[in-house]
């Protein structure tokens, strides 16, 4: 009998078997999507208000805080953070359309520099993801999570820098 004779049917059974898989995760991923629901339609216009937050040892962090403007924008809304050293007021215009989008959906997008970047105060630690700058950041989302227009729930997004925050 030669070598490979004996892995034919394997081979055959193993292919079956992926091609099985393959059609029962295209079908399910096919029904996921027919009922998936459509994003909410906008209900909110935007508002950008300038913000400091204060941390323990009395440094201001800057914030810009994208908020629901419109028809009960007395409400309380989830809160999402880009904590970030790339200074908050640059790259406004480019960052529009997405913090925007949520903000209209009724959320709002707060945009907030690192110490020592930006217009915060303080210095900059001269590495990354230091201690005290994740300190900051959990003094961030407390602040942000009692605040008049925030409902507690406080969710971070990001890239680079800003993302492993």
């Amino acid at each position: 009998m030669g070598r490979n004779q004996g892995r034919i049917p394997w081979l055959a059974a193993s292919a079956v078997v992926a091609l099985l898989c393959f059609v029962a995760l295209s079908a399910a991923a096919t029904t996921a999507r027919a009922q998936r629901k459509p994003p909410s339609p906008p209900t909110f216009d935007v508002a950008l208000e300038e913000a400091w937050i204060p941390m323990a040892d009395g440094v201001r962090l800057a914030a810009d805080l994208w908020r629901p403007k419109g028809p009960g924008d007395r409400g309380r809304f989830p809160v999402l953070l880009e904590y970030l050293p790339y200074r908050k007021t640059e790259g406004r215009g480019g960052s529009y359309p997405l913090y925007a989008w949520f903000v209209r959906r009724g959320y709002v997008v707060a945009r907030v520099d690192i110490r020592g970047t930006g217009n915060s105060e303080g210095t900059l630690i001269p590495y990354e993801y230091s201690e005290i700058e994740q300190r900051d950041g959990e003094q961030v989302i407390a602040w942000l999570a009692c605040q008049p227009f925030s409902n507690g729930n406080v969710g971070m997004f990001g890239i680079s820098w800003g993302g492993f925050n």
